[in-house]
Order: C-alpha cells, then sequence, then structure tokens
C-alpha cells in the first residue's frame, strides 16, 4: 500500500475537560468510554484548526460563545495537531487567550514533531504569551496565523509564510472549493446528521463549476416576456371596447379644429374694436362732464336762494312757535291768578315763614335734648310762674313784707335760705293765708330766728347748719309789677316753647317732615307770588304780541311763494342732470361690462394656431352697442375650445384608463390622438401584431429556462461518470453504490413542453396561442402555470428543484435495495457505509487527482459498536483505499481498528486522561493468499 501523508497525532491540553488527551490519526482508532465521557469532544476539537470557520462549524447544538468558553477556558489551552508532510512533520496548534480575551483562540504552526512536554515547564502548561519564547528555546521557529491564512497553507493556497513552512494536506482541485469541503469534513465528523438533502446539496456544490448554477424566477421571467404581449392584447382588447369612445375623440377633434378657426379669425377684429372704443368712451365722457359742469353751476345759483326761503321760513316758524308758547303760558297764569290778590299771597306767605321758622326752632332746640329734661324745665317754669302769680297777688301784704317791717334786708335773706320760697308770698291780710294773732310774739320770733341766723350759718341747739349754699329769697317789691308780669310772659312764651320742644322730641322723625313739608309749601307760594309778578308784566304786552303774530304770518306766506316758484325751476335742472347722469352711467356701465368681459378673456391662453385649424370664412360685423355681447359670445367660445381641450384630455385619459397606453409617449398630442384613431380604424393590423408579439415572448421564455434543463442533463452525465469511478473500488461489504438522479417527471415535462413548442416557432411553424390552435395552447399554459406555481412556492426555480436523488445499493447478494432516504436503508451497518460512502467520495471528487491517493483525512463514526465487526473491517478497508482514517467511538472497545485509545479520569474524576502509554495496538492476523 501506498504511503499516505497527512495527520498523525491530535492532542488536547487542558480543554474540553481533559487535562491531556492525545489520540492517533494515522490508523484506525477505537476510542471507548462511558457515554458523556467526551468522546466528540475530541473528535469535534479537529473543526478548529481544520475548518477553522466557526461560522461553518457544528458543536451538537451549542452556541459558539458556550464553545470558545469549554475548548479555551484559560490562556494554557491547546488543541494541537501533528501532521507527517513530504518535507517532514509539522505542527499546527490553536490556543486559547484566557478570559480576558473573550474566551478567543489563536492560530500557530512550526516545523518539528509534537511532543506535549515541550508546552510545559515542570508541572505547569505555558501560557501562551510565553509559548513562542518556550519552543524558540527549543530550537523550533514558531508561526502565529489568522484563519485566512491557516486556510490557504491546508488547501496549497498562496499566503505570506509559503516561503516558511508548508501545510498542504487537503489538495483540492481548486482552492475556492474550501468551503464546501469544510461543510462536507463537518458532516463526516457528525455522521449522525447526514441525510439525503445534504448529499443531493453536496452533490450540486461539487460540481456546479460544470453548470451555470442559474436561479430562475419563472414568473419573473414569464411575466417580463410576456408583459408587453399582455399589455398589447389588453390594448387590443381596450381598443375593441372604446371603439365608441374614440369615434367619440374624433368628431371632438374636428369640432375643436373648426372652432379654433372661427377664434382665431374674431381675436384681431375684438382687439381693434376695444381700442376704437375705449376712444370713442373717452369723448363721450368729456362732453358729458362738460354737460354736467354747466348744469351743476345753474344748480348751484337756485340752490342758494332755496337755501335762503328755507332759512327765512324756519325763522318765521322759530319766531312763531315763540309767541304760541307765550301766549300758552300767558293763558295759563291768567286761570291761575284771575281771583287772586297779591295782598293774600303775601299774607298767606307771611303765615307759612312764622309757622316754618317756629318749628325749625323748636326742631333745633330740641336735639340733644331727652324728654326727662324737658319735662323738668317745664315743671320748673310752670312753678316759677306759679309763685311770681303769687307774688303778683300779695305784692302788698305778704310774710315777707311783714318780716322786713322787724327785720333788715339782709337779716330777710339769711331766714330765706332755710324756708319755702313761695312761703314769703303767702298772703298777711284778713283772707290771706298767714294769720298773725300776736303782732307782738311774732315780731319777737322773727328776732330770735334772725340771731340764730348770722353769718350763713343756722345755730340749733346741739347743732349748726351752714347755708352759703343755698339760694336767697329775691323777692319783688310793689315798685316790680310791671317786671314781674313781663316776667310771667316771658315765661309763658318759654313754656310754650318747652312744650313745643318736648312735643318735637317726642317724635323728631315726622316733625321733620311737617318742617320739609312746610318749606315746600313756602316755596311753592313764593314761586306763585313770581308768577304772578310775571302775569302781571305779561298783561301789560298783551297786546303787541298779538299785533306781532299777525305780521309774522303774513311774512310766511309770501317767502312760501317764493320757495315754491325757485323749487319749480329746480325740478327742471334735475331732469336735465338725470338725463346727462343717465347718459354717463349707460356709458359707464357699458364701459365696466367690457372691462368685465375682457378681463375673463382666456384667448391668451388659448392656442388657436397650431395643429388642426378650420379657416373662418363669414363676415364679422362689430358696433358698439353689441361689443360687450360680442365679446361674452367670444369668451365663451373660448371656454367652449379649453373645454374641448378638456374633454379631449378625458375621453383620451378615459382611454387610457381602459388599457390603451402605448401612444402615449408621442411627445406631440395631436400625433398621439391621431395614432390612436389610426389604431381604430385599423384593428385587424393591431390583431395580426399580437400575436407574433405572443410567439417572440414564448421563445425567450424557452432560452431562460433552457439553461436549467442542460444542467440537469450534465447533471446526469456526471453522476453517471461519478458512479463509475465509484464502481471502480473495493465497497466496504457491497458489491455496488450508486447515487442515482431522477428527474421530476411533471416539472421537466412543463420545461420541455415550453422548449419543444419554442423550437417550432424557430423553425417556422405557426401556433396561434390565442386561438387558432386550442390543444397545444392548453399545453402551454398548463406547463407555465405548473412552472409559476412551483417557481412561487419555491421563490424560484433552480436545478436542485428538477431532480430527486435515490441510492441504489447492491449487497454481496447481489440484492439491489434503492433508498430516497438514508436513514430508511435497512440495517445500521448499511445506513453508515452509504454515509461514508457519500462524504468521502464527494471530498474525494474535490481533490486533486494527482495527489488526492497521497493525504489521508481523518472521518470519525460514533456508536461503533451498533457495526457488527465484519462490516466494521469492511468500512475501515474501504476508507482507507479512498484515503480516510476511521476513528471509532463507543463505550467498549472495538478491536477491528488498529489502535484502541481508552479514556479515563484523573483528580477524582474532575479530568479525563489519554496517554500515548494508554494505546492499545492490536494486532490482525495476516491475510493468507
Amino acid at each position: 500500500m501506498q504511503h499516505l501523508y497527512g495527520l498523525t497525532k491530535l492532542a488536547l491540553l487542558n480543554t474540553a475537560g481533559y487535562a491531556k488527551c492525545v489520540i492517533p490519526l494515522d490508523k484506525s482508532s477505537s476510542i471507548c468510554a462511558p457515554n458523556n465521557t467526551g468522546k466528540s469532544s475530541v473528535i469535534n476539537a479537529l473543526q478548529f484548526p481544520l475548518i477553522n470557520d466557526l461560522r461553518l462549524t457544528e458543536w451538537d447544538g451549542h452556541d459558539l460563545e458556550e464553545t470558545r468558553k469549554f475548548y479555551f477556558s484559560s490562556d494554557q489551552s491547546y488543541i494541537l495537531l501533528e501532521a507527517e508532510l513530504p518535507h517532514g512533520p509539522v505542527v499546527i496548534g490553536v490556543a486559547g487567550l484566557g478570559k480576558i480575551a473573550g474566551f478567543a483562540h489563536q492560530f500557530f504552526c512550526y516545523n518539528g514533531k509534537l511532543n506535549i512536554e515541550d508546552y510545559t515547564q515542570g508541572k505547569t502548561i505555558v501560557k501562551y504569551t510565553k509559548l513562542f519564547n518556550h519552543l524558540k528555546s527549543l530550537n523550533f521557529t514558531p508561526f502565529e496565523l489568522k484563519a485566512q491564512e491557516l486556510n490557504a497553507l491546508l488547501t496549497g493556497g498562496a499566503s505570506a509564510f509559503d516561503s516558511e513552512i508548508s501545510l498542504k494536506m487537503i489538495p483540492l482541485n481548486n482552492v475556492q472549493d474550501s468551503a464546501i469541503y469544510k461543510e462536507i469534513f463537518r458532516k463526516i465528523l457528525n455522521l449522525h446528521k447526514l441525510g439525503a438533502p445534504d448529499v443531493k446539496r453536496f452533490m450540486l456544490r461539487v460540481f456546479e463549476r460544470h453548470m451555470s448554477n442559474s436561479k430562475v424566477d419563472f414568473y419573473e421571467v414569464w411575466r417580463r416576456a410576456f408583459d408587453k404581449v399582455n399589455r398589447s392584447r389588453k390594448e387590443l382588447k381596450a381598443l375593441e371596447a372604446m371603439q365608441e369612445p374614440i369615434a367619440a375623440l374624433e368628431a371632438m377633434l374636428e369640432n375643436q379644429s373648426v372652432l379654433k378657426g372661427k377664434l382665431a379669425a374674431h381675436t384681431p377684429k375684438i382687439d381693434q374694436a376695444l381700442i376704437d372704443f375705449e376712444q370713442y368712451q373717452h369723448a363721450q365722457l368729456e362732453e358729458l362732464e362738460q354737460n354736467l359742469a354747466d348744469i351743476e353751476s345753474e344748480k348751484h345759483d337756485f340752490e342758494q336762494k332755496q337755501h335762503l326761503y328755507v332759512q327765512q321760513l324756519r325763522d318765521i316758524e322759530r319766531r312763531n312757535s315763540q309767541i304760541e308758547q307765550w301766549f300758552i303760558q300767558f293763558n295759563g297764569l291768567h286761570q291761575e291768578f284771575e281771583l287772586v290778590g297779591l295782598p293774600t299771597l303775601k299774607t298767606n306767605l307771611q303765615q307759612l315763614k312764622n309757622q316754618y321758622e317756629q318749628l325749625s326752632h323748636s326742631i333745633t332746640s330740641a336735639q340733644g335734648q331727652s324728654l326727662h329734661t324737658l319735662d323738668f324745665r317745664i315743671k320748673e317754669t310752670e312753678k316759677q310762674i306759679k309763685s311770681l302769680k303769687l307774688q303778683l297777688k300779695n305784692l302788698e301784704y305778704n310774710l315777707y313784707t311783714r318780716m322786713r317791717e322787724e327785720l333788715s334786708l339782709k337779716e330777710v335773706e339769711e331766714i330765706s335760705r332755710i324756708l319755702n320760697p313761695d312761703l314769703f308770698s303767702l298772703a298777711t291780710g284778713n283772707q290771706g293765708d298767714v294769720t298773725i294773732t300776736d303782732e307782738h310774739a311774732f315780731g319777737e320770733f322773727l328776732v330770735q330766728l334772725s340771731d340764730a341766723v348770722k353769718g350763713a350759718v343756722l345755730t340749733l341747739p346741739g347743732a349748726s347748719i351752714k347755708l352759703k349754699k343755698l339760694p336767697a329769697l329775691q323777692m319783688q317789691t310793689s315798685d316790680s309789677k310791671v317786671q314781674i308780669q313781663a316776667q310771667l310772659k316771658a315765661l309763658d312764651t318759654a313754656l310754650a316753647d318747652f312744650a313745643r320742644q318736648r312735643e318735637v322730641a317726642a317724635n323728631v322723625a315726622g316733625k321733620q317732615a311737617e318742617k320739609e313739608a312746610l318749606y315746600q309749601e313756602l316755596m311753592s307760594i313764593e314761586s306763585a307770588l313770581e308768577r304772578f309778578n310775571h302775569y302781571q308784566t305779561m298783561l301789560q304786552t298783551r297786546e303787541a304780541q298779538g299785533l306781532l303774530q299777525a305780521q309774522l304770518e303774513a311774512e310766511q306766506e309770501q317767502v312760501a311763494d317764493l320757495l315754491q316758484e325757485v323749487q319749480q325751476d329746480a325740478s327742471g335742472i334735475a331732469d336735465r342732470r338725470s338725463i346727462v347722469k343717465s347718459k354717463k352711467e349707460q356709458l359707464q356701465r357699458q364701459a365696466e361690462r367690457l372691462r368685465q368681459v375682457k378681463s375673463e378673456r382666456i384667448d391668451h391662453t388659448l392656442d388657436f394656431y397650431s395643429g388642426k385649424c378650420t379657416p373662418y370664412l363669414i363676415d364679422i360685423a362689430i358696433d358698439f352697442d353689441n361689443l360687450a355681447d360680442l365679446v361674452h359670445r367670444f369668451n365663451k367660445d373660448c371656454q367652449e375650445l379649453r373645454n374641448f381641450d378638456i374633454n379631449v384630455r378625458n375621453t383620451y385619459l378615459h382611454i387610457y384608463n381602459a388599457g390603451i397606453t402605448k401612444f402615449d409617449n408621442e411627445p406631440d398630442e395631436l400625433v398621439k390622438y391621431q395614432k390612436l384613431i389610426a389604431a381604430f380604424h385599423n384593428i385587424d393590423n393591431e390583431r395580426e401584431a399580437v400575436e407574433r408579439q405572443a410567439r417572440v415572448a414564448l421563445t425567450e421564455v424557452a432560452a431562460t429556462i433552457k439553461g436549467l434543463r442542460e444542467d440537469l442533463d450534465r447533471l446526469r452525465r456526471e453522476m453517471n461518470s461519478f458512479n463509475k469511478g465509484i464502481s471502480q473500488h473495493q465497497i466496504s461489504n457491497l458489491q455496488a453504490f450508486k447515487i442515482n438522479v431522477l428527474p421530476r417527471k411533471q416539472l421537466v415535462d412543463s420545461i420541455d413542453t415550453i422548449i419543444a413548442t419554442a423550437d417550432l416557432f424557430e423553425q417556422g411553424d405557426t401556433l396561434d396561442l390565442l386561438s387558432s390552435e386550442p390543444v397545444d395552447e392548453k399545453e402551454v399554459n398548463a406547463a407555465k402555470d405548473h412552472l409559476i406555481q412551483f417557481a412561487s412556492d419555491k421563490a424560484g426555480l433552480t436545478l436542485s428543484d428538477l431532480f430527486d436523488i435515490r441510492f441504489e445499493v447492491v449487497n454481496r447478494a447481489g440484492e439491489t435495495d434503492h433508498f430516497d432516504k438514508i436513514d430508511s436503508a435497512g440495517s445500521n451497518g448499511t445506513r453508515i457505509t452509504i454515509k461514508l460512502l457519500c462524504g468521502m467520495l464527494f471530498i474525494r471528487y474535490l481533490l486533486s487527482d494527482q495527489e488526492q491517493n497521497r493525504y489521508r483525512i481523518p472521518i470519525y463514526i460514533d456508536e461503533a459498536a451498533d457495526i457488527d465487526p465484519q462490516n466494521q473491517k469492511a468500512i475501515i478497508e474501504t476508507a482507507l483505499s479512498f484515503g480516510f482514517v476511521p476513528i471509532f467511538a463507543s463505550v467498549k472497545p472495538q478491536i477491528s481498528c488498529d489502535y484502541i485509545v481508552p479514556i479515563r479520569t484523573v483528580e477524582n474524576g474532575a479530568q479525563n486522561w489519554v496517554d500515548e502509554k494508554d494505546w492499545i495496538e492490536v494486532q490482525h492476523p495476516q491475510p493468507e493468499y
């Protein structure tokens, strides 16, 4: 057997739960350990250096973040590969950068053999930051690589390190196939996930350089090809349906042409007539203005006279009114004072004044005095009156005069302090109140009484009384009778005053109202007195006022006659002025109407001369009286022309919206309309044109999908060649193995129908898709509908949609089985064999023909215990013949392999461990020839 180059060892150091793990890759191996120990983790580690693009890797359902953390939890985690290449051994490493770098990793390589001891110092693993210096100290030259650089070195692509080191161990025909190679390799490491859809996808990717690799959106292709045809058909139907609107459009264009000719003839004549009218109006207005000025002057003179007479009448009426008012006032005063004289008025006035003043005094005096005070004063005054009356009555014979006979005036006054004053006024006569029976005894008593009262002190037995604070009696003598009478009169007056004050104090509010009433009555009498004096004066001028009234009436009659004459003359002036103003207003109204209709002109916005225009041959007569009406009719015709234009556009828009759009790109609207009308008159020619377009469109569709159909034939040829190549090798425990391409009949037949029909067109045969051959048309439309439906569901039509694959297996007994799905194959051994064959054969196809037999590639088979030993041996032999090294994983060791690699645990089961010393090499008996 030819010596193979490639990977020899895989080593894990402080990663994926392994303290250390070294497994062989140059011969078949059986990795054995209990389930969930980490067997798959060892093989999956190959993805880092060999796939080196995490986007293409797969980690049994774990995301990339978890995976990086699992494999590169520190900067002392390493995945190492040793490879034997033609120029010598090389080492490829993947080093963890630790948590601080987000559990990222770094690729590196160097020439030399792999020795785990090179990565330790004592019992410590060297950190990656110190690794290069450490390796250099061991005479290695390490290189740090990027993922793209490592990929180029592995596949033989160009890199910056080509002169320094060679890692080529995956000799691809084309380095651009590295992506599909990595995808197939990933599936080989996870055979349990490989299915028929993956095989189909790999098949297309492997052979894609031989294919057009086109994706056809059949709906879009058909739509684009038949879009113009469908539009033409739609426009043809619209043309047939729009015959009446098109005829109406043709009639409107003809009427528009006639109207344009009429308006073109009227425009210059109307413009000149408007200029002439403006001059005529100016001259007429000047003449009428002069007439109005003359009339206004004459009218002004008459208005001055009229104003004078009116003013005189107003003055006379005002004076008459004053006289009438005078007589009204005189009659009223006469009725009032006819029976009343001046003395009566004055007497009444004086009486009221006295009453008013007396009541005012009483109110003033009563203010601030209580009823109790006034009652006391009234009683005191009544006492004084009584005393004075008693004195007056007994003025000559009373006790006082009798005591004066015995005592001096001073002594009598001293004694009077202790006696009632009225006592001295009592009469002493025969009929008096005082009867003196003993003159002598009475005289001595008076002397003794006088001695008891000395110096205003009354001395009594056992007591003395000071009398200075008591008043002394001021007794009147007979000479004071007149004075007493005067005092009595004054006291009577005071008493009456006090009585009135008390009455007022008892009813102040009522007395105030009474005072106010007296005041109003007093004012009324004073006013009547003034009116009486005025009445006396008016009596003296009554005759003169009567004469003046008669004179004013005569003067008023005379001025009224003069005013009537002036008004009659002014009426004639007003009539003449009204006539002139009427003419002026009529002229102004005419001018205003002309201005109005001129402002409504839109002829400057219209084009009377371009396009079709019918000459107007009728003579045009214009006068000023009908000029406004003529311009108005002209404006209406202009508006009608504009409406024609709008109606033409709207009618065309209606036709356009109905589906006739192909003439819309014409820049000249008249040409656009004429072409539309021409098409209407030549509708049969339009039908023939649509038929020709349909044939051309179908040919275009066929040309587009023909590439897919040719790709299908090309793929079938490639797979036939591929299957022939397989048959040249021993295939496990099978006699034969094929991957058959089965076209999807309905889909391919639909494509063939369209292509065949298009070929008939190109050969000159005819097929009227509209109506002439309904059977053929039905087939084409059915094929089109099927393709559109399928392409719409798939968002496009690709080569993958045109076929299915089927696996053909012939066992050693010559029995043939076909499987559409790999997992539906009979035994587990058969299923794994088919999967391995597919993966290995496609990878082998990607490799260079000259170098594909020089390098070995590891493949991984999980749950190998499910495969019987005979099938295991067959798989190993087949894999080795194709350049692949199988690695089995199972709970129990599989002795069909060259090595048995048990996984053990260390540090109380915390980490796994596999050392080269743990490998068990299986000795197989040599076959006998």
